[in-house]
């Protein structure tokens, strides 16, 4: 097996990286859940980067943005 092979052998379900960061975190939804935990936060409209399909954030930096927007 390959290290990529490896690599995406090892990834939980509903993991995505954060465009910001470069973090790995789970998103809930994607990971088949009823709810993620982005829902407990403030909406953030429009999210940067969802023009490019790059619209989930790692905790840290989603809450750096809605502080910033002054959600």
């Amino acid at each position: 097996m390959t290290q990529q092979n490896s690599a995406l052998a090892t990834r939980r379900k509903g993991e995505r990286i954060c465009p910001q960061c470069g973090i790995a975190f789970v998103c809930g939804m994607a990971a088949g859940e009823n709810n993620c935990w982005c829902a407990d936060l403030p909406a953030l409209m429009p999210l940067p980067g969802a023009e490019s399909g790059c619209g989930c954030y790692c905790p840290d930096c989603l809450r750096k943005l809605i502080e910033t927007r002054g959600g």
